[in-house]
């Protein structure tokens, strides 16, 4: 089973008018590179974004703004902010059951089960020992995610 446009290395070429014969060492490395970014941005732009990493993602960006925990209709303001970004910069969101406000509940749940977040008097308070795993969910998605600091705008 495949998904999305094929990426054709022989295009990649042609379109860059490259004759692989005719490139140093370094020129192959260099174009080798330019072809691995182009693949990786294919690949992103067809798997779809999930819930855990949008969720991780907000949380992350308060935390490097030096925001104070977020309640849940804060945080779920600010990850419709952030979908609503990502799929008007052509990014695939999935949303279980159509539901934005049931995505963001099962992206919290997953990260509060793994014990990622934990609630502490109505707040969603990440882990600081839970900082990495955190950031992993948050890097799955950094790619399509806006600028550092813009994930979560006003939340």
């Amino acid at each position: 089973m495949s998904f999305g446009a094929p990426v054709s290395a022989r295009e990649f070429l042609a379109g860059r008018g490259v004759v692989l014969a005719g490139l140093s060492r370094e020129e192959r490395f260099a174009l080798t590179a330019d072809l691995a970014a182009e693949l990786m941005a294919a690949v992103g732009r067809v798997v779809p974004v999930v819930p855990v990493p949008l969720v991780a993602t907000v949380l992350l960006d308060r935390l490097d703004r030096g925001a104070p925990p977020a309640d849940r209709l804060e945080l779920k303001v600010a990850v419709q902010r952030l979908a609503e970004r990502l799929e008007a910069a052509g990014a695939l969101v999935y949303v279980p059951r159509r539901d934005r406000d049931y995505a963001v509940e099962v992206g919290l749940r997953m990260l509060t089960l793994r014990r990622v977040v934990e609630e502490r008097e109505g707040l969603l308070v990440p882990r600081p020992e839970e900082r990495p795993l955190l950031a992993y969910y948050a890097r799955s998605i950094a790619h399509l995610a806006p600028a550092p600091g813009a994930a979560a705008a006003n939340a």
